[in-house]
C-alpha cells in the first residue's frame, strides 16, 4: 500500500488486529472474520521474515497487512520490507534521527539507501523495475517513549513518515507506571501525539486490549486502531468456556 494508497484508506478508521502465532491458519481466521487490517507482530510475537511473508501472501487477497519489525536496524528493515507487506511497523521511535535512519534502509535511492534483491516485495523478480520506482508499502512509525512524546510534531513532520501508532503501553512505562494506561501523564502523551499527528496531516493509530478502549479511541479520531491479541483472545476463550462449564457441571 503506497503513502498515497494508505492516506486515502485512513479517510475513514480502520479496525484491525494483533497476531503473533505465526501459523496461516490463525492469518486466515483472522481474515476471514473481517478485521480491516492485520498487525503482524515480530517483535513480540513469533512471526519472522519467513513466515511474515507467508502471511502477508494468505491475507492480502482481500486485507491489508502491516508487519511490525523487532527492532530498527537496517538489515532488520530490509529483510522485513522484502516479505511484502502493505507496510512496515517500526517500534521505539523517539526521535527525527529514528526516522532518518528508518528512511536510508527503508527507501530505495535517491530518497534513501535500500539495498536491492529479489523475493516476494519484487515479485521475486518480475515487478522489480516498479518496486524501485514506485513505493509500494508505507513506512509506520510507532512512539511510545517520553523522548517520543516529545519529538512527536517533529516525527510526525518527517517525509518519510506515512502514519504514527502510539503504543500505550510502552509508554506507560516510560512514564514510570508500567501497565497503568490509565494515568494522566500517559493519557496526556497520547493526545499530544495524536495532536501532532492532526497538525501534520498524518493518519495516527493506536494499541487497544479491548472493545470498551477502542470504541473511546476511535471517538478522539484515531484512524488506525489495533484491537486484542490473538493469543490473549484465545487464553481468554479457553478460560471463560472452562469456568462455565465448571458452573454448569459442579463436581
Amino acid at each position: 500500500m503506497s503513502p498515497t494508497q494508505l492516506a486515502a484508506w485512513l479517510q475513514e478508521p480502520q479496525l484491525g488486529t494483533v497476531l503473533s502465532l505465526e501459523h496461516v491458519t490463525t492469518v486466515e481466521v483472522a481474515r476471514n472474520a473481517g478485521w480491516d487490517w492485520l498487525w503482524l507482530d515480530a517483535e513480540h510475537g513469533r512471526f519472522t521474515a519467513g513466515s511474515a511473508a507467508e502471511a502477508c501472501a494468505v491475507a492480502q487477497r482481500t486485507v491489508p497487512t502491516f508487519i511490525r519489525v523487532p527492532d530498527k536496524a537496517d538489515t532488520t528493515l530490509k529483510r522485513y520490507l522484502d516479505a511484502g507487506a502493505d507496510g512496515l511497523i517500526v517500534p521505539q521511535v523517539s526521535s527525527v534521527a529514528d526516522v532518518r535512519s528508518i528512511a536510508r534502509a527503508g527507501l530505495y535511492p535517491p530518497k534513501g539507501q535500500r539495498s536491492i534483491g529479489v523475493a516476494r516485495a519484487q515479485g521475486h523478480g518480475t515487478t522489480l523495475s516498479a518496486e524501485i520506482h514506485e513505493q509500494s508499502y508505507s513506512l509506520v512509525v510507532q512512539i511510545e517513549t517520553v523522548e517520543g512524546v516529545a519529538a512527536s510534531h517533529d516525527i510526525a513532520n518527517e517525509p518519510a513518515v506515512d502514519a504514527v501508532i502510539v503504543g500505550p503501553y510502552d509508554l506507560s512505562g516510560s512514564c514510570g507506571v508500567p501497565g497503568d494506561i490509565a494515568c494522566a501523564q500517559v493519557q496526556d502523551g497520547i493526545a499530544q501525539v495524536l495532536d501532532a499527528c492532526s497538525s501534520a496531516g498524518k493518519p495516527c493509530g493506536i494499541f487497544a486490549a479491548d472493545a470498551a478502549t477502542a470504541h473511546t479511541y476511535l471517538q478522539q479520531g484515531f484512524r488506525l486502531v489495533a484491537v486484542g491479541i490473538d493469543v490473549m483472545m484465545l487464553a481468554v476463550a479457553h478460560r471463560d468456556l472452562l469456568h462455565d462449564l465448571r458452573k454448569r457441571s459442579p463436581a
